[in-house]
């Protein structure tokens, strides 16, 4: 690493809160706020409240110390020169909201790392380099029969695995050690995935950033400008970080996966030799609905390319608009100097007489005493009936308050659910009408994902039954 290297990245601002005057304070009451609470984003009332109490706390051990208000310190952690805050407003937010900048994060995760250990685990890191650089050989490699040997390898080892354990009647296991080295790993490891995502929002910012500056060109007509935010929309997705992203986030939406985590997760915390300490912190309980809401402001922050597409296509269409309202004025005051004293050369042609005409010259309706067809009149191949409008009329309708009541209560216990998981516990009465009223309720509480990269089938009953397809939907606590 360079000297002029080092020294940019002591401007970083994980560095710059590590150095600030309050350094302490400030990171205290971050990790308080954000990481011991698994939190994402905090409304400004709250976020100054647990200040407020935070630092009361801190003044009764030294009465003279931090003698601003929790507005004043928040305004100052936001400013450009520090970053160690972003404020921001959400969707049906009122109120402003505060999160972690990835320097903070950066800055956090470090003050974790020096944090002191029982033991620090090996076995598990050397053995997850031997089995990722056997990974990557394996699913590198496309010549058909090393695959082929390869897996032939791999389930002669199995084979003697099974024939050892029948033999000898006993099942290799873990040591008290092993388990809880692996485990520590494991929640290390979710600690930096929700870290990581500060850089992960960054970064599509950036990528975003570097489009829209390319497309900064004055000349542009709207079609060329649609068609440059198309393939910007397409080369985010196409970069590495979008693919990365697309591919989590298409892992994380998985039903079968989710249930898979919980199961496990389940059976893991139940373990008699795993360390109490370890117990005790609880990211893995909360870490799907965490990582949710990470990713869905993510996803939030690409979508703002679609928003801004339509405001440079309303931007040129006012410009344009402008333009022809300056000719309308040009030709009004070039004709009013000639109201009294018209040239009697044709200063220009036309088709025909142009009459002046207003709205209010325009009569109102009236209803035709006959009407009168240009075309014959086409009859349906089936007629709607009196019968056909009843069942208009006996549609039952939907009890949004009483889906919402079960969302809560299916929510109780569990950072999350999917709208497939709660149509089994609760097969819908109302058919498809109940469905989109649980689609309702989701769109209802921001912390909700209803996403169409993901997609999912609903069967309602009847004769026949009818399979239809809606976007994934998954209830966050």
């Amino acid at each position: 690493m360079h000297y002029q290297e080092v020294k940019l990245l002591l401007e970083h601002p994980a560095v710059n809160l590590l150095r600030a005057q309050n350094s302490a304070m400030l990171l205290g009451f971050l990790h308080r706020t954000f990481k011991s609470q698994h939190r994402v984003a905090i409304p400004e009332s709250q976020m100054q409240a647990l200040l407020e109490s935070y630092l009361e706390e801190l003044r009764n051990a030294e009465p003279e110390s931090y003698p601003m208000s929790p507005g004043q310190y928040l305004t100052s952690w936001c400013e450009e020169g520090r970053g160690f805050l972003r404020k921001s407003y959400a969707e049906n937010i009122e109120e402003p909201i505060f999160e972690l900048t990835s320097g903070a994060e950066k800055a956090l995760w470090w003050l974790d790392q020096l944090s002191q250990t029982e033991f620090v685990g090996t076995e598990s890191r050397l053995e997850s380099i031997f089995n990722g650089l056997d990974e990557i050989l394996k699913n590198t490699n496309s010549n058909v029969e090393d695959r082929v040997r390869q897996l032939k390898q791999e389930i002669e080892r199995l084979r003697g695995q099974i024939d050892s354990i029948r033999v000898t009647g006993i099942a290799p296991t873990y040591t008290p050690v092993q388990l809880n080295e692996r485990y520590a790993r494991i929640l290390a490891t979710a600690r930096e995935l929700l870290s990581d995502f500060r850089l992960v929002e960054d970064n599509f910012k950036r990528i975003a950033q570097d489009i829209a500056e390319q497309q900064t060109n004055p000349d542009l007509t709207r079609g060329a400008i649609v068609g440059r935010m198309l393939d910007a929309d397409e080369a985010l997705k196409n970069s590495e970080q979008g693919q990365s992203f697309y591919g989590f986030y298409r892992l994380l939406l998985a039903t079968e996966r989710q249930n898979q985590f919980r199961a496990a997760l389940a059976a893991v915390v139940n373990l008699q030799n795993l360390n109490p300490a370890l117990l005790s912190n609880s990211i893995l309980n909360g870490l799907i609905s965490n990582l949710l809401a990470e990713g869905e402001k993510v996803m939030e922050s690409h979508q703002r390319m679609s928003t801004n597409l339509r405001r440079v296509l309303d931007t040129t269409w006012i410009k344009d608009r402008m333009k022809v309202l300056e000719l309308i004025h040009e030709i009004q005051a070039a004709a009013l100097p000639l109201r009294d004293n018209p040239p009697d050369d044709d200063v220009f042609e036309t088709d025909g007489v142009i009459e002046p005409f207003s709205i209010m010259s325009r009569p109102l309706w009236q209803a035709p005493t006959e009407v009168v067809m240009t075309s014959e009149v086409e009859v349906a191949d089936d007629r709607i009936t009196k019968s056909d409008l009843q069942k208009f009329l006996d549609l039952s309708r939907v009890r949004v308050s009483e889906l919402r009541k079960r969302v809560r209560e299916s929510l109780d216990g569990e950072a999350s659910i999917s709208l497939e998981e709660i149509l089994e516990k609760h097969p819908p009465e109302d058919g498809m009408l109940e469905v989109i009223g649980y689609i309702i309720v989701a769109l209802e509480d921001p912390r909700n994902v209803v996403t169409d990269e993901e997609s999912q089938t609903v069967t309602i009953e009847g004769m026949p039954p009818k399979t239809w397809r809606i976007p994934k939907v998954i209830f966050c606590k």
